[in-house]
């Protein structure tokens, strides 16, 4: 989520805007708090109350919170209230909690509602608190605090686990954790799940002609160039070993799979493009397997990244680069196919 200012035109010339707020000294504050409530009234105690403490974000609907969660930095805490017009907050939690990057932000959740089957409810779907309206101030303040320091600190100790130093990109063991997320979340609501592995081919003549230095170089800056090709909410882009790339797109079937490979061989192919510098009669590119599975209709995730893992090693055998494909749809098609 992203710090935003009133221009001129906003403060002269209408109301300012409860979905967007921020205030010059926002670079100062220790935590961002992005408050979901439909209520006016409630929304300006809010931003009186809070933004002398935090970096402030505001949404009326779970839908505009939806759009501001997928802008980059994610808040450290959400004020959510239960009772909202298009979707209850309990059922945007469980949302929150579905997808990778919003999992573990901590809910706050804010009702008049009192009764203990509403606070369980609240609680089992992954709030961290909740506190009855009308709030006090300070102990909001305090309790939002407290969760938003201790999900800095996991965040902190998460990026020494699940982040690859190199390239910044999650690592291998972030992506065998998301893939097999992902599996179960698309098994329960029947999705589709596309997997891309993306390797990349002439790094280890790189690195024997130029040095390990320049090999580093050149992988983060392949790296850097292609991570925004998975920019959805839910998809990942992981470094992986052996010059590997792992792409995981959600909710996304074999036509979505196969724009983004070739959006991925059009980049490699930009005469711009970090590869296409002078590097004698060798050339880097790629080779992209595509594997496509559903997995309502069974096997698993380690199938899944099999199939992709093979395609690849059939590839090399065979002197093929560019695209990939299994041929099928795992889950659908034939399960077993290879």
């Amino acid at each position: 989520m992203e710090k935003y200012s009133l221009d001129d035109a906003q403060r002269h010339n209408g109301p300012i805007s409860m979905e967007l707020l921020s205030d010059e000294a926002g670079e100062n504050r220790q935590f961002r708090v992005m408050v979901i409530d439909d209520n006016d009234i409630e929304l300006k105690l809010y931003a009186n109350g809070l933004a002398k403490h935090f970096t402030m974000s505001f949404a009326r609907t779970t839908e505009k919170a939806w759009e501001l969660l997928n802008r980059a930095p994610l808040p450290d805490a959400i004020i959510l209230d239960i009772l909202m017009p298009d979707e209850d907050g309990l059922q945007f939690c469980e949302r929150l909690r579905e997808n990778q990057y919003t999992s573990n932000i901590p809910i706050i959740f804010m009702s008049s509602l009192t009764g203990s089957n509403i606070k369980a409810q609240a609680f089992q779907l992954g709030g961290a608190d909740f506190v009855v309206k009308p709030p006090i101030i300070e102990e909001l303040v305090a309790r939002i605090n407290r969760h938003a320091a201790q999900y800095r600190k996991t965040k902190r100790l998460e990026a020494l686990i699940f982040i690859d130093p190199l390239t910044h990109l999650p690592n291998s063991a972030k992506f065998d954790e998301v893939l097999k997320q992902e599996w179960s979340r698309c098994a329960r609501y029947w999705h589709h799940l596309s997997l891309l592995l993306v390797r990349l081919e002439d790094m280890q003549w790189f690195k024997k002609e130029y040095g390990k230095d320049e090999y580093y170089a050149m992988t983060a800056s392949i790296a850097d160039a292609l991570s925004g090709i998975g920019a959805r909410p839910g998809d990942l882009f992981a470094s992986l070993d052996d010059d590997c790339f792992g792409l995981l797109l959600s909710d996304c079937s074999t036509s979505g799979a196969k724009i983004k490979a070739n959006q991925i061989i059009n980049t490699f192919n930009q005469p711009n493009f970090v590869v296409n510098q002078e590097f004698g009669d060798h050339k880097i590119e790629c080779t992209i397997a595509v594997a496509v599975a559903a997995p309502a209709g069974g096997g698993n995730a380690v199938q899944l990244y099999q199939a992709a893992d093979n395609l690849l090693f059939k590839a090399k055998k065979e002197h093929h680069k560019g695209i990939v494909e299994l041929g099928h749809i795992m889950g659908v098609d034939d399960l077993d196919a290879n």
